[in-house]
């Protein structure tokens, strides 16, 4: 299965958690017919006693796929004062293939809180670990980021300064399977280039250009 995690917290902001859920999760509510097996006509023998070859089967979906919210508590406030009830806790996203870091005020806390740090245990080396806006402080605080160019919202670049990444004054930074993405709509950019790694760029191009204004993309999917 692949599976992806979305880290929220109290405060978080409502945008960088619903369009990472929407457009992650297209791949399976309208694009998951992208992948399908079906089985081939199986023969067999009349003389047996058998009813002879099937003609057809039924497909089968070949794309096992999932995407979870995970935080601290059962559910966190979203900055809107939305209740968001979570999936698990944040320690399951080490076992994730990709997990993507919200944003929200409360980043400021948590990249220097030690043991919030110790139990959002990430690791570029064998998953995708992704930040929205301010979320990139959470991964400095992680030390996952020092020297290296990332990006993150306006009012977080000397926070993120501060713990040793390199600013970049850009929508969208990747190193291998690290990303961050700043200001909010930025996530689609980051959304096309984690499914392009998971899946292939053609699915990706379907998924978010089916979330595109008619003129922009969309018409490329149903036209």
């Amino acid at each position: 299965m692949t599976s992806i995690a979305i880290i929220a917290f109290d405060g978080v902001t409502d945008i960088d958690v619903f369009l990472h859920w929407d457009f992650l999760n297209r791949p399976l509510t309208m694009f998951g017919e992208a992948e399908t097996v079906v089985e081939e006509p199986v023969d067999v023998d009349e003389d047996a006693g058998g009813e002879g070859a099937e003609e057809e089967t039924e497909p089968k979906p070949a794309r096992d796929w999932s995407v979870s919210i995970l935080g601290t508590k059962p559910q966190h406030i979203t900055m809107a004062g939305l209740e968001l009830p979570m999936h698990g806790t944040i320690e399951s996203a080490r076992d994730m293939d990709a997990v993507v870091v919200a944003s929200g005020p409360l980043t400021r806390e948590l990249m220097n809180d030690a043991e919030y740090l110790s139990r959002l245990l990430l690791d570029p080396d064998d998953q995708y670990v992704c930040s929205q806006c301010s979320g990139a402080l959470v991964l400095a605080g992680a030390g996952l980021l020092a020297g290296l160019e990332a990006t993150t919202y306006p009012t977080a670049r000397e926070q993120l300064e501060s713990m040793g990444a390199i600013f970049a004054d850009k929508p969208f930074v990747a190193h291998d399977k690290i990303a961050t993405a700043a200001g909010c709509l930025a996530g689609v950019e980051l959304d096309r280039w984690l499914l392009t790694k998971l899946i292939d760029a053609e699915t990706a191009d379907k998924c978010i250009n089916s979330g595109e204004a008619w003129g922009r993309g969309i018409e490329r999917v149903y036209s």
